[in-house]
């Protein structure tokens, strides 16, 4: 093949003849198949063309004019004019393509290249794929035939893809938290710096292993519960807190987020997952557990004792005639109840809002353990000159509960009916039931709380009036333990309305079916 030829553009056409041309039939025939050759590849949008080597000539197809914009009624050179619009970048390009086909290095000519618009404004991406079929005595190429497509829309949407990959890894690398792509299997296909550092492996490591090699083996199930939701299409993404195991051992926590990247058909591609390293603040949280366990045992302890030994001196004042001792033992005696009070909800309140919160349940006598809340809330009652009943139909009301849980609630709806009843009035504690579930009623004689507050009572250290709850002592916490105390028993506390002025009425309901 001679050395100094170049690939032309346009599009190679049907051009011999049948070798009976008197026969009108096969003219016929001939014209037929030029014709649907050509309304096929003007469909495809793909021009042909034949370059003769010898002449430098060309010969094409009406579908090179339209993806070149000449007209049929021009007469150009068909070879210069493809030249000439030619990207300067391109024509080395070009004939790398070229030499390598004349090599043998590759068995055609296959190039992308850019051509420029016929008005110069634009430049328009083709493509061309062309072999020689003809050869002279010494092994000479004398003509190439090809292909010429217009591929502009696809070449942009690459570029743009690239940029945009460019633009997303540029981010990852970048990203201070851990980022990183994973395979459908688990394998790390890319990781940045900062997921390295938080893992303990270098980015050449972690590509030799897998996200499930590294999972706490604790974690790891419901890790790949929620993966395996990515891929069914039940989930777009999820969050988790998980462990990781650095190679040395060292345990280390993250939050995690994964989505699914998908194909334009749906088709699952890859995972992406970022990690924050909250290790620390799970080591907090510890401290913390800790802190409150030391609480409970150094304050909680002592002050019982406190208590205790007051109700004693108060017993053995009460006959006594030093009137003055008896009133200051009075007085110790409710600020250790008060502060006793304080701490058991600042510890059941941890526990809520840490879900350590523990359960037992179990079928229980219901009146029974409003009869006992009711013994135990009658020393408060009593200070506020409230008294309170329970209402009944049945003497033994069989329930699955937490005893301990629904004991804790009444006292906390018991006390607040004592604080906000006016002197001499009655709270009244009311238990029915159907096949369906449990109900019991608080009700007070109050002022009531008006509706836009009905739940703004449940948030921690909420307070209606700072100034008159602060007389009636509390923390504010005591709604919000009992709600999640009922909720963690599968029921519910709320507030039935009963409208401004008439009391305040709490409801509580257990669902389950009774033991009969």
């Amino acid at each position: 093949m001679k050395r100094n030829t170049h690939i032309t553009s346009p599009e190679s056409y049907p051009t011999d003849m049948p070798s009976n041309q008197d026969d009108p039939v096969n003219i016929t025939t001939h014209a037929l198949k030029v014709e649907t050759m050509e309304t096929a590849l003007a469909a495809a949008r793909t021009a042909v063309f034949e370059l003769d080597l010898a002449s430098d000539t060309s010969k094409v197809s009406t579908t090179w004019r339209e993806l070149m914009d000449v007209s049929s009624s021009e007469d150009v050179d068909f070879q210069t004019e493809w030249r000439r619009r030619i990207h300067p970048d391109d024509k080395t390009v070009i004939d790398c393509a070229l030499a390598d086909y004349v090599k043998g290095r590759t068995p055609r000519v296959a190039v992308e290249y850019r051509l420029r618009s016929r008005d110069g404004q634009d430049w328009l991406w083709m493509r061309t794929d062309a072999e020689a079929t003809e050869w002279d005595a010494e092994g000479n190429a004398l003509n190439l035939v090809g292909t010429q497509r217009d591929i502009t829309d696809r070449k942009r949407a690459e570029l743009a893809l690239q940029g945009s990959e460019g633009q997303f890894r540029s981010l990852m690398n970048n990203a201070p938290i851990g980022t990183a792509l994973a395979s459908l299997e688990g394998k790390w296909l890319a990781t940045n710096s900062a997921m390295a550092a938080f893992l303990g492996y270098s980015e050449e490591e972690l590509k030799c292993t897998d996200f499930q090699s590294i999972t706490h083996e604790d974690d790891l199930e419901k890790c790949m519960s929620c993966a395996k939701k990515l891929l069914d299409g039940e989930d777009d993404a999820f969050e988790i807190e998980k462990r990781y195991v650095r190679p040395a051992g060292e345990v280390v926590w993250g939050h995690l987020c994964v989505v699914l990247v998908r194909s334009e058909s749906g088709q699952p591609l890859h995972y992406i997952a970022q990690v924050l390293d909250i290790t620390e603040s799970k080591k907090l949280d510890f401290l913390r557990n800790e802190f409150m366990s030391i609480i409970a045992h150094e304050l909680r302890t002592p002050v019982t004792a406190i208590v205790g030994a007051l109700d004693m001196l108060d017993l053995a004042c009460s006959h006594g005639s030093i009137e003055k001792v008896q009133k200051l033992v009075k007085i110790a005696k409710r600020g250790g109840d008060r502060l006793r009070t304080a701490l058991e909800d600042l510890l059941d309140f941890e526990q809520v809002s840490g879900g350590i919160f523990s359960l037992n349940l179990t079928e229980a006598n219901i009146v029974d353990i409003i009869t006992t809340a009711l013994l135990k809330s009658q020393p408060l009652m009593d200070q506020h000159k409230v008294s309170a009943s329970l209402i009944s139909e049945e003497s033994e009301l069989h329930w699955e509960c937490d005893p301990v849980l629904l004991d804790k609630t009444l006292r906390h709806l018991l006390s607040n009916a004592a604080k906000f009843s006016p002197e001499n009035s009655e709270a009244c504690v009311i238990v029915t039931r159907d096949t369906r579930q449990l109900t019991i009623r608080v009700k007070d004689s109050g002022p009531g709380i008006p509706e836009s507050n009905y739940e703004k009572v449940f948030q921690p250290f909420w307070q209606q009036d700072p100034s008159d709850t602060r007389a009636q002592q509390g923390v504010g916490l005591g709604l919000t333990i009992s709600r999640q105390a009922i909720r963690k028993m599968g029921g519910e506390l709320s507030i039935q309305a009963c409208g401004e002025g008439t009391g305040a009425e709490f409801l509580i309901t257990l669902p389950g079916c009774p033991s009969q």
